[in-house]
């Protein structure tokens, strides 16, 4: 394990002692399991993009610029073509 330091308010900390007195275990360990579950939720979420890449593709555009995926960026931020 790796110690580390983090600042809470108070009333957190109040909130954390009072939990780990009632399951009469170490604040560490409750404040350990809290960031685990709170790990594995975040990990859950999908953040690649891809549900959003399947809509896109389902609205079936057409047309737009042929020079597209040579020119995202000009076309996205301005910078000049290729």
């Amino acid at each position: 394990m790796i110690r580390t330091q983090i600042y809470i308010p108070r009333e957190i900390h109040h909130q954390l002692t009072r939990l780990a007195s009632s399951k009469k275990e170490p604040m560490a360990k409750v404040v350990r399991q809290f960031i685990e579950e709170g790990l594995n939720k975040a990990q859950t979420k999908d953040l690649s993009g891809k549900r959003t890449l399947h809509r896109i593709a389902n609205l079936r555009l057409k047309g737009g610029p042929r020079d597209l995926s040579r020119n995202l960026d000009h076309y996205l931020y301005g910078s000049p073509k290729k």
